[in-house]
């Protein structure tokens, strides 16, 4: 009626658990200067296949990342926002403020203005569970990796996380 847990698989399921980022993220990142344009971000981003980058500073401080819904907003239709005349005067039936936020994304020319921040990151000593806690509570399908002085040193991707996983199943 009720399996039990062999103790085998129990302690290679906590020893995945408990590896660090540092020894499965891609260390060879992909990343873009924040003062870097909008159309040089889509080239590099089309010759390396990726879906998301981080963005830095000349210092390599991560400061943002920018995704390809990121991008796609740039390109989305902007709709004003619905409006009434009033005595020679407009009143705006809808939050202005989403709209002042996507004119700015839909006129971005550069990374800077285009990116989100904060960027959630992870320490090189997080573990793979704290990635899956941290991708699952900010709905994020990557995180920046960073050092002890905050600089980009590598990424952990879903598909990362994925693959340490199932080495679980194969156990």
């Amino acid at each position: 009626m009720y399996d039990i847990i062999d103790p085998l698989k129990l302690n290679i399921m906590e020893a995945i658990l408990k590896k660090t980022v540092k020894e499965f993220m891609i260390k060879k990142v992909i990343a873009v200067d924040e003062n870097e344009g909008i159309k040089a971000l889509f080239k590099l981003m089309d010759q390396h296949g990726v879906y998301g980058v981080p963005v830095v500073n000349k210092e390599r401080h991560v400061v943002g990342i920018v995704t390809e819904g990121d991008l796609l907003t740039h390109f989305t239709t902007l709709e004003t926002p619905r409006s009434i005349n009033l005595l020679g005067g407009i009143v705006y039936l809808d939050d202005i403020k989403d709209f002042n936020k996507h004119l700015r994304e839909h006129c971005a020319e550069t990374v800077k203005e285009l990116m989100v921040q904060p960027v959630i990151t992870l320490k090189e000593s997080s573990t793979l569970q704290d990635a899956i806690n941290t991708m699952a509570e900010h709905k994020v399908n990557r995180l920046p990796v960073v050092d002890g002085h905050k600089k980009l040193v590598g990424i952990v991707t879903r598909t990362d996380i994925v693959h340490q996983l199932s080495k679980l199943k194969a156990a």
